[in-house]
């Protein structure tokens, strides 16, 4: 039986709300592929600086020929079309140059997050099938715990500040400097490519729900999405910034958004990038101080440690003129606090690995709504259906359910997993749609509002309460930095609702955990508040700085089976 599309989704109303310079539906060529986005400007503005490591600049023009002489190398390796090279490495120029050397190649790029441990490379490089492996020497030691382990062909190792590699050419180990000097000239290629089969990224899931899932992004995907981002990107320059776009990078590029938004995106555009390994608050504080960057992503977590850091704290930050939200819920508080240190509004958007980053934007060119992630990108449908496994049916404006996507940026499937391709894809209206596992609504402008996420979801005395909803308030309270809230089983109510909270360090020892819960009562429902509240020293993260909620269920799983055993 064929499901039937409202026509919401059919008109797509979000578009009344568009000005003129921002269309539903964008044209991109069908022929075009990843190489062409690196190929882009790749004749223009060759003096200009790109990318800002240190102090150290590189132009545009540097990049593109240091990129071409390392593709040269890796041909002569035996990379070539189709081939997985695994990037296990820190923002740094050499990411940049190997990322396109590879994808020069037709190769397919999987990026591994530079926190992981033997375990876990060892998971990623085997699921994805990479053969080569581009890693720094401070990571070889780990590497060489599950080397034999692996089925590489060669391991290219770099210092990231280009000091002496610390770990000797031997085996299948190369060092990259060494390549760089071997092949001085710039590599000429023209690999065909099949945009909608030939596989770009394989791009690995936060493993929030368990273990990571490798989202096979097409060339098509990428660049649709890269060009639907684009056009926000250039109504943004024209009407908002009035200047190239200066970027404070410190989303990881391992992760897409980053990778995408930053790494990728910037291919099209005059902007400059300050790079910066790893989240390091003096050196951001000394960028922006310095640099005067006007535009950076994040995650919360990011936004958070910025404005509480002591090394912020006579910082002028009204240079940051756009700033963007992303992997996480934005707390109310946390948008207004940035707007009063910058004054500028932080806007927040929502993307999957499945989406290669892209799906939703607050609209640049109109007012955001609190709590509201925005409107769909161009080219980009967005639904709401009954949360139910097998029977397909969409909801009408304004009634909460699962949120649907549907656009050229939707993976191919994911590596390996033909069961849950089964689960997180169906067919409607002439669309292949993916579920995406979060709860939300649309409101009769078009905004999409996140509640949280379906496993999220606690059960209290039969409510449905969000997670999310309880972090909102708690956020609100002065004494709180990080939150993050929880269901733990319970035999009378099915699930109590726990509150993690790491406090401002000039709180610790001044609120108790009465305070935060009393608090709660006075802002929420009688089902709704945390019935107990622990206070932390940290909270669990994925690489990128998303907040755990599943590590979280699993430690006070455990804690409360060991003390379960004690009491027997």
């Amino acid at each position: 039986m064929e499901i039937e599309l409202p026509e919401y989704i059919k008109n797509r109303y979000w578009g009344e709300f568009l000005p003129e310079a921002v269309t539903l539906d964008l044209d991109i060529p069908e022929d075009m592929s990843l190489i062409d986005v690196w190929l882009y400007n790749s004749g223009k503005f060759l003096d200009q600086v790109k990318l800002d490591f240190f102090g150290k600049k590189f132009t545009n023009g540097e990049l593109f020929i240091l990129t071409k002489r390392f593709a040269a190398a890796l041909q002569d390796l035996g990379v070539k079309k189709g081939e997985v090279v695994a990037l296990w490495l820190p923002n740094c120029p050499q990411f940049s140059i190997a990322y396109f050397a590879a994808v020069y190649l037709g190769a397919t790029m999987t990026a591994i997050s530079p926190l992981f441990t033997k375990r876990e490379l060892e998971y990623q490089i085997n699921d994805s099938g990479a053969k080569y492996l581009i890693t720094i020497d401070r990571f070889v030691r780990e590497y060489q715990k599950v080397a034999n382990n692996l089925s590489l062909t060669n391991v290219i190792v770099l210092n990231v500040m280009g000091e002496e590699i610390s770990v000797p050419e031997e085996g299948i180990i190369l060092h990259y400097d060494k390549l760089l000097n071997k092949y001085q000239e710039p590599l000429d290629m023209d690999v065909k490519i099949n945009p909608k089969e030939d596989i770009a990224i394989i791009q690995y899931t936060g493993g929030t729900t368990g273990l990571p899932k490798g989202a096979l992004l097409s060339h098509s995907n990428v660049v649709s999405m890269t060009f639907a981002i684009q056009q926000t990107t250039d109504y943004l320059v024209e009407n908002y910034l009035k200047e190239n776009i200066v970027t404070l990078s410190i989303l990881p590029w391992y992760h897409i958004y980053g990778q995408a938004c930053e790494l990728i995106l910037g291919c099209l555009s005059e902007s400059l990038a300050y790079i910066l390994p790893s989240f390091d608050l003096p050196r951001i504080a000394e960028v922006i101080k310095n640099g005067r960057p006007n535009s950076m992503l994040g995650v919360p977590t990011m936004f958070v440690n910025i404005l509480n850091s002591p090394h912020m704290k006579d910082v002028d930050m009204s240079c940051l003129k756009f700033a963007n939200c992303g992997a996480g819920a934005l707390p109310d508080e946390l948008a207004a606090e940035w707007k009063r240190r910058t004054g500028y509004r932080l806007a927040e958007g929502y993307g999957l690995s499945e989406t290669s980053t892209g799906a939703i934007a607050s609209p640049v060119w109109a007012r955001m709504k609190p709590g509201s992630v925005g409107h769909p990108f161009a080219n980009t449908r967005v639904g709401i259906i009954k949360n139910t496994p097998d029977n397909i049916e969409f909801l009408p404006i304004g009634e909460e359910g699962e949120v649907v996507l549907s656009g050229p940026q939707i993976m191919v499937g994911y590596h390996n997993r033909p069961e849950e391709n089964k689960l997180v894809f169906f067919e409607a209206g002439g669309f292949r749609w993916l579920r995406t596992g979060d709860y939300g609504k649309l409101d009769n402008e078009g905004y999409l509002f996140l509640l949280d996420r379906i496993k999220d979801l606690i059960k209290y005395k039969g409510h449905s309460v969000y997670p999310r909803e309880i972090e909102e308030v708690l956020y609100e309270h002065p004494a709180i930095q990080e939150c993050a809230v929880i269901g733990v089983p319970d035999p009378l109510k099915g699930e109590d609702i726990k509150a993690f909270v790491l406090l401002k360090a000039d709180s610790q020892g001044k609120v108790t955990e009465q305070d935060i819960i009393d608090f709660t009562k006075e802002n929420l429902a009688a089902y709704k508040y945390p019935r107990e509240v622990q206070f932390v020293r940290s909270l669990p993260k994925s690489g990128v700085g998303k907040i755990l909620r599943r590590s979280l269920r699993e430690k006070e799983a455990k804690r409360r089976e060991k003390e379960a055993k004690k009491k027997a």
